[in-house]
């Protein structure tokens, strides 16, 4: 087992049962006491676990607990990555688009390095490298702060940037759809960001994994019928879809 899918692993299971043991793991793994305890040593690191004596046991999660990107990239990936084809078949050649950061729309941006005669604004660093690599994508910083861990841009700069521009489409992400529809954020730095993406989009796009829907926020991004279109996964429950079309935003489930 690579050390991605063991961190997967562990992760799963501090979800499931609060609390890990370090020799349980190692024999269930076949692997050493050592790797167990350095995996957990770098959990700790990004604010997923706490290390106690023999194991560890899963911070509290609350709404404005927020994981790592490495941690957010893996949950949920096929659904993101077919998400992201259905977001990329939006973008049309010469659109100037917006990509928000978070490992979704981070899927979209590999989706898009085929692409070229297109223009991408992005505040997530990863995206930006990623489509650095294509010399038919004129890519754009918004500058900004740094987040460790996230490796997004945020502040005052990065808003500001952001509010001068008047875009396409703007691909938006979220922490959480809460029951009447409202899209929220756990970090209440990105907020203001994430509304200047909305006002200055002419199409506002939100891709969200099923999973988003069924979680709590800690600050509200806007109303769900200030998005013009939703792409998700096939999970989402039959009465948060029915939800989405009674605001009469268009939905796609892939």
């Amino acid at each position: 087992m690579i050390a991605e899918e063991r961190k997967a692993f562990l992760i799963q299971e501090l979800n499931l049962n609060g609390y890990v043991h370090v020799t349980e793991l190692a024999e269930k793994l076949r692997i050493t006491g050592a790797t167990i305890r350095r995996d957990l040593s770098m959990l700790e690191s990004e604010g997923i676990c706490v290390r106690k004596r023999g194991g560890a046991v899963r911070t509290a999660q609350g709404v404005a607990f927020e994981p790592a990107y490495d941690v957010k990239r893996i949950r949920f990936e096929e659904e993101k990555r077919l998400i992201a084809e259905a977001a990329q078949r939006l973008v049309e050649d010469g659109n100037v688009i917006i990509l928000d950061a978070g490992s979704t729309t981070y899927a979209m941006a590999l989706q898009l390095l085929r692409r070229k005669n297109i223009k991408v604004v992005t505040n997530d660093l990863k995206i930006a490298v990623s489509l650095a690599a294509n010399p038919n994508i004129h890519t754009i910083i918004t500058g900004g702060i740094a987040r460790p861990y996230v490796f997004s841009l945020q502040g005052a700069q990065s808003e500001s940037f952001i509010k001068n521009l008047r875009v396409d489409k703007a691909f938006l992400g979220a922490d959480a759809i809460h029951a009447d529809g409202s899209i929220y954020n756990v970090n209440m730095d990105e907020v203001p960001i994430k509304q200047a993406m909305i006002a200055a989009a002419s199409q506002v796009i939100l891709l969200a994994d099923s999973s988003k829907f069924e979680k709590t926020g800690f600050v509200r991004v806007c109303e769900m019928s200030q998005i013009h279109m939703v792409i998700t996964d096939r999970g989402l429950p039959a009465e948060k879809l029915e939800l989405i079309r009674s605001l009469n935003v268009p939905v796609i489930c892939v």
